[in-house]
C-alpha cells in the first residue's frame, strides 16, 4: 500500500465545521487516524510531517487557550487508564513528524473534541478549528513524573484562515460580498461558519431586542454574528458558538462598543437608555447555545466594568 502523503490546509472544510465522530473526522480528510492525535505523513521531500492534530483531553499535560495550545506528544500512555507510565522520546514517529512541521515550516489542522477545555471545546463530537502554526517544542516533566514531549501551537490571524483557491474563488463570485463586508471603516462584518450556525439557531432574529429584519428578493431575515469577547488582537476570543450572539446590525455595534453588555444571568444592559427604553432586558436564548460565562466577563472586563458598573 502506498505511503500517505501529508495533506496541508483547509481540505474543503471551512473552520468550525461540527462532526459527529473522528470517522467523520477522517471521512472528510482533516485527520488520517480514527484514534492517534497526530495526523502523519510524507511530503514531497518524503520526509514524515504532521498534517493535523486532534484536541480532546488525551493528555493530562496539555494546555489550551484558544490562540495558543501547549500539546503533548504521544507516547508512554497506559490503554487502559489513559495515564502516563513511561517516558515520550523524539524517536517516535508522530513526535518526529510534528516537530519537522516545525522545522518546515508547515501549517497544522487543529481538531477539538469534545473533551477538551470546556470554554474552547464543543459540547459533544468534534469540530475543525483551522490552521496553526507550531513554534516549538521541548521536553519537560509532566504532571505524572514521566519526560514529555511538548509542543507550543499558535493560531492563525483570522484573515490568514484562508478557504482553499477554488473555495475563494466560489465565494468571491457567489457570496463574498455578504460573507466579509466592511460596514464602516472600522467594522468587519464576517460569516464564518460558526456565525452561520448559530444565525440559524435564531432564524436571522436579533437575541436581544427580537427585531427580525426581512431584507432581499429570499425573504431571509438578515442579521449578524457577534462576538461577546472579541476577536484578535482586541479580545483574543475564540470564533465558538459559546462566544457568538445572533443581532441585529444596532444591537451588534452596540455591543462592540460596549453600550450593551451582558450580566452572568444573561440580561442585556443597556448603558445609555433613556426614560422611554428598559434598562434590562433578557436575552433570548435556545437551549442548543450555551453561552459561556468566561467571554461574557471577559466583555465587560474590557470594558471597565465591574459588577454592571463603570470602574
Amino acid at each position: 500500500m502506498a505511503a500517505y502523503r501529508a495533506v496541508f490546509g483547509h481540505i474543503d472544510v471551512e473552520p468550525g465545521t461540527c462532526f459527529g465522530s473522528r470517522n467523520d473526522v477522517k471521512a472528510a480528510g482533516l485527520h488520517k487516524a480514527n484514534q492517534d492525535g497526530i495526523s502523519w505523513g510524507l511530503d514531497s521531500a518524503n520526509e514524515r510531517v504532521a498534517d493535523a492534530i486532534v484536541l480532546s483531553n488525551g493528555y493530562e499535560d496539555d494546555r489550551d487557550s484558544w490562540s495558543e495550545v501547549i500539546y503533548t506528544g504521544a507516547g508512554g500512555r497506559d490503554g487502559n487508564t489513559g495515564r502516563q507510565v513511561e517516558d515520550q522520546t523524539w524517536e517516535n514517529p508522530a513526535n518526529a513528524s510534528l516537530r519537522r512541521s516545525r522545522e518546515n515550516g508547515y501549517e497544522v489542522r487543529v481538531i477539538r473534541g469534545g473533551g477538551g477545555e470546556k470554554s474552547y471545546s464543543p459540547a459533544s463530537g468534534y469540530r475543525y478549528d483551522g490552521l496553526y502554526r507550531v513554534l516549538s517544542e521541548w521536553m519537560e516533566e509532566g504532571e505524572s513524573g514521566f519526560q514529555i514531549c511538548c509542543f507550543k501551537l499558535q493560531r492563525l490571524h483570522d484573515r490568514d484562515q484562508q478557504l482553499t483557491p477554488l473555495e475563494q474563488q466560489l465565494d468571491d463570485v457567489i457570496d463574498g460580498a455578504l460573507r466579509r463586508k466592511t460596514a464602516t471603516v472600522e467594522r468587519i462584518v464576517r460569516d464564518t461558519k460558526v456565525i452561520r450556525r448559530v444565525k440559524e439557531m435564531y432564524g436571522g432574529t436579533c437575541q436581544i431586542c427580537n427585531l427580525a429584519l426581512a431584507v432581499g428578493p429570499d425573504g431571509k431575515n438578515y442579521a449578524e454574528g457577534a462576538h461577546i469577547q472579541a476577536l484578535g488582537r482586541q479580545g483574543n476570543g475564540p470564533d465558538v458558538d459559546e462566544n457568538v450572539l445572533c443581532l441585529c446590525p444596532n444591537c451588534h455595534v452596540k455591543l462592540d462598543r460596549g453600550a450593551l453588555y451582558l450580566t452572568d444571568e444573561l440580561d442585556v444592559v443597556d448603558r445609555y437608555a433613556d426614560g422611554s427604553r428598559p434598562k434590562i432586558t433578557k436575552l433570548t436564548t435556545v437551549e442548543r447555545h450555551k453561552i459561556r460565562e468566561k467571554f461574557v466577563r471577559a466583555h465587560r472586563k474590557y470594558w471597565g466594568l465591574v459588577n454592571g458598573e463603570c470602574s
